[in-house]
């Protein structure tokens, strides 16, 4: 079982990140439930997503339960450590240095050399697929990325997911 906490703003692809773990999860017959608390209604406005991996009944975390709280912004982690459990661990899209239970990679900015700054969300998923314990492979998420039927951002997607990996392994 795994709980998780995806953050960010709007507009930088949280929920499409959600819904991305989801279909990976129940594509291998796993349990998964999920929510999303949006903020204002605007782009840049925080929101948050609630993903559960097991059979929960309910979709939102309790504070201090969360496995992972994974960022796509560093005020966003700041509001929602509260969740994260003990040893849970920190994903963030950041430029700053790694921390004890922090791993931190510059998605927007791996994101921008490929040509679109929004990819930065897919970066940040290659990466987290690539740290202990995580719950989805970076093969799963490649395979669900490759069933898009539009070809530039099955291609987009695609290499966006390399770049957070390669970034996990340091090979960038």
């Amino acid at each position: 079982m795994t709980e998780m906490i995806l953050c960010g703003r709007g507009g930088q692809g949280v929920v499409f990140l959600t819904r991305l773990l989801g279909q990976v999860v129940a594509s291998k017959g796993r349990h998964v439930i999920s929510s999303e608390t949006h903020g204002m209604a605007v782009r840049g406005g925080s929101i948050n997503s609630h993903l559960r991996i097991g059979p929960f009944l309910s979709s939102l975390i309790r504070q201090g339960h969360a496995d992972f709280l994974i960022s796509m912004d560093s005020s966003e982690t700041a509001n929602n450590l509260h969740y994260l459990k003990p040893g849970g661990l920190i994903v963030e899209n950041s430029t700053a240095a790694d921390e004890e239970s922090i791993r931190r990679v510059d998605a927007a900015g791996i994101a921008r050399g490929l040509g679109r700054v929004q990819l930065e969300n897919v970066v940040l998923m290659g990466f987290s697929s690539q740290v202990d314990g995580f719950p989805v492979s970076a093969a799963d998420l490649r395979a669900q990325l490759a069933k898009d039927p539009r070809e530039v951002v099955r291609t987009m997607n695609l290499q966006a997911l390399e770049a957070g990996i390669r970034a996990a392994q340091g090979t960038m």
